[in-house]
């Protein structure tokens, strides 16, 4: 299986290089800086895990073509705590999706009710930190719904293979992405944001990590609000939950 979901990340990652000598239908990158209060620092079993409060430094860029997309993005935590502390718990974790729309490449169309369009996925998660070194490989299918008012909302069901020695083994991740803007006394906002549900994997809990948020366009590149993030089973441990808001700023390209 694990085979598998290597050809289908070659096989996305050669579509889009494919396309990259055409112009992208849309592009968008960002930056974001988040500070939170109140994170799990504890695991339910009583050893440390993370810092009570830090600052995330997060770069994500979307990318479209007409056979498909692509969506990266970097967290960079403890951005506030020196490499010297005894807690510091810094660490970097990558996300990098490609999608293949299958009624583009077969000229045929997929669109069903709310559905739009059909796509093949492969994605990588690469986690980096003073005692984790780790690759995701992830594949699978996606959807994208055409609901009134949302500028998008897309569906994820992905295989996954974690070759960590806490995970032995594989399970499954649903995802769901949004984004809608509305008005409100004349300025521009949005609730965007995802939520993933990630199975049993060898030694891990199943989890649930949701992070919405409320945003205030302020200019077309400035962007200040509210990411409330909610995670049971943090890193897929037992009984290790955090429900928190944190303070956010973003500049869009």
């Amino acid at each position: 299986m694990l085979n598998k979901t290597r050809l289908a990340l070659a096989a996305a990652t050669s579509l889009c290089v494919a396309q990259s000598a055409n112009a992208a239908l849309f592009s968008t990158t960002k930056v974001e800086a988040l500070y939170g209060w109140n994170y799990e620092d504890q695991a339910g079993a009583g050893f440390p895990i993370d810092n009570e409060e830090h600052a995330i430094l997060t770069l994500a860029n979307a990318t479209g073509w007409t056979y498909g997309d692509s969506f990266f993005f970097a967290d960079v935590t403890n951005l506030d705590h020196g490499s010297e502390g005894e807690n510091d718990f810094g660490s970097v974790h990558a996300e990098w999706n490609l999608r293949g729309n299958i009624g583009e490449l077969t000229g045929r169309d997929l669109s069903a009710g709310p559905v739009s369009d059909l796509y093949v996925t492969g994605q990588l998660d690469i986690d980096r930190n003073s005692s984790v070194r780790k690759t995701i490989h992830m594949a699978g299918l996606s959807a994208d719904l055409e609901i009134p008012g949302f500028q998008f909302f897309k569906l994820y069901a992905m295989y996954r293979n974690d070759e960590s020695s806490a995970a032995r083994g594989s399970s499954e991740q649903y995802t769901a992405v949004w984004n809608l803007p509305f008005t409100l006394g004349g300025a521009d906002f949005t609730f965007e944001g995802f939520v993933d549900y990630i199975t049993e994997e060898g030694d891990l809990e199943a989890q649930l990590l949701t992070q919405p948020q409320l945003v205030w366009h302020a200019t077309e590149h400035l962007g200040i609000g509210m990411e409330y993030q909610h995670w049971e089973n943090k890193f897929g441990l037992a009984d290790t939950d955090e429900s928190f808001p944190q303070a956010m700023i973003r500049w869009t390209f």
